[in-house]
């Protein structure tokens, strides 16, 4: 059986090297990513041969789903994800694949594998441009809100985060948790901001907080996730304040214009996030897929 543990900070760096990708715009190749949601998701790794294996659990340490393995010789790590899962006495379920990562593993194994599409899962990715000059009229109404905005608090302001004001940030998230009636001691999004925050240089992260009469009514906060593309991975902001979600995405889309891409991460299968990110033109939709083994006689 593969020996998952879950990801510890002392781990990012050892495991950079098998996602290191130069053109990378999705998920799958942020390890940030999985460290700061480990908790959320029991998101796990085990090493095999030249091989590193991500995987989700349940709360009874069953195996929800694994990822593709990353690495130098994947057919062998697939082959036991296979025989991990048989002797869990489960079936084989692997997940949130890619389109590229679906053809290669229909290449490695033809015809072993069903598909199917995981729209919950699929990623938003923008040209940073656009989210930067929202010309034309498809940015219409986002030009509208930041007006809106803008008018009625002319002297707001924005900062990027630094270590003088990332508690302003941290405040914006507990304000928003109460204005959304949410259980702060069992919301995990939380401790992963606090943790983001209390680590910014260390794991290079950027981000953005709008002022109103001196109060931090919007933040944000994201991390590279190749030369190409950067990750929005935290966004929160108080509803009172009408288009200060546009305003907080623009000012801080303009602070990444070295990146041709921003990827806005999933829609979680939320309908009024959906809505939000489709509003704001992706220029490409990064599909998503979970393959399950045809003919699986475990």
């Amino acid at each position: 059986m593969l020996n998952f543990k879950l990801i510890e900070k002392s781990d990012i760096n050892k495991f950079q090297k098998y996602y290191d990708n130069p053109e990378g715009i999705s998920l799958t190749t942020n390890i940030l990513s999985a460290y700061l949601w480990r908790n959320e998701y029991n998101i796990k790794f085990a090493l095999y041969n030249n091989c590193l294996i991500k995987a989700y659990f349940n709360n009874d340490d069953s195996v929800w789903g694994y990822c593709l393995p990353h690495g130098e010789d994947v057919k062998p790590a697939v082959e036991e994800i296979i025989k991990d899962a048989h002797e869990r006495g489960q079936k084989p379920f692997i997940v949130m694949l890619t389109d590229a990562q679906r053809v290669k593993l229909e290449t490695l194994f033809p015809s072993e594998f069903n598909y199917e599409f995981s729209p919950e899962n699929q990623e938003y990715v923008y040209l940073s441009e656009d989210l930067i000059n929202l010309s034309g009229r498809k940015f219409h109404a986002k030009r509208n809100h930041i007006s809106k905005f803008k008018n009625g608090y002319p002297d707001y302001r924005f900062e990027e985060i630094t270590n003088s004001n990332k508690e302003d940030a941290y405040k914006v998230m507990l304000d928003w948790c109460a204005e959304n009636e949410i259980d702060i001691e069992h919301y995990e999004e939380k401790n992963a901001i606090r943790e983001a925050l209390d680590n910014m240089e260390e794991f290079k992260m950027r981000g953005g907080i709008v002022y109103v009469d001196s109060k931090a009514v919007a933040m944000t906060l994201g991390c590279e996730i190749s030369p190409i593309a950067f990750d929005i991975c935290f966004e929160k902001a108080l509803r009172e304040y009408d288009g200060i979600y546009a305003v907080i995405n623009n000012e801080f889309a303009k602070t990444l214009s070295s990146y041709k891409y921003i990827n806005r991460e999933e829609d979680m299968g939320i309908e009024g996030l959906k809505k939000s990110k489709l509003s704001y033109n992706p220029i490409i939709l990064i599909a998503r897929y979970n393959a399950t083994l045809k003919n699986d006689g475990n």
